[in-house]
């Protein structure tokens, strides 16, 4: 099928509803690139690579020693457990501590306290994790950047 016309046949996708979705930040720029391949836009000024570039011409201007301990930082960013996920799992571990005087503080006398802390826990958990999530993929993508720019360095001839 011709570019063009499979351009046309998906134009619906190409503006604005699709962008909020559950498939993730890889088909959104997928739509993005095929959107600007539809209006002959530069790829390069999508938002979400500029911002890749961004980040590679600040590590182009580190020197390599500097650039090594950057990406052992990010790896440990990448591979620490983090304060989030000790409090996901050590906050039920303390609720079932004192569940007894917690459930005696929450439905005393047919109290609603319970709703309020259940929705106040639950809010707070799950944007903590997504941030957490979040964090370390952005520490696999400095990762990977610094990998590539130490090893274009590696393969360039050294001065005599």
């Amino acid at each position: 099928m011709h570019l063009q016309t499979l351009l046309k046949k998906t134009k619906q996708y190409a503006g604005g509803w699709y962008m909020f979705s559950l498939r993730g930040d890889a088909h959104k720029v997928y739509l993005k690139l095929k959107k600007a391949a539809h209006q002959n836009q530069n790829a390069e000024e999508i938002d979400e690579l500029a911002e890749m570039e961004e980040i590679r011409q600040l590590y182009l201007t580190l020197e390599s020693a500097t650039l090594r301990k950057v990406y052992y930082r990010m790896t440990k960013e990448k591979n620490g457990s983090g304060v989030i996920p000790i409090l996901v799992s050590a906050l039920p571990w303390l609720f079932f501590l004192f569940s007894q005087r917690l459930q005696q503080f929450l439905f005393k006398d047919g109290s609603w306290l319970w709703i309020i802390f259940v929705v106040l826990y639950v809010f707070m958990l799950i944007p903590s994790v997504f941030l957490h999530f979040r964090e370390q993929s952005w520490a696999s993508v400095h990762i990977e950047i610094i990998q590539d720019i130490l090893k274009d360095r590696e393969k360039e001839p050294k001065p005599l």
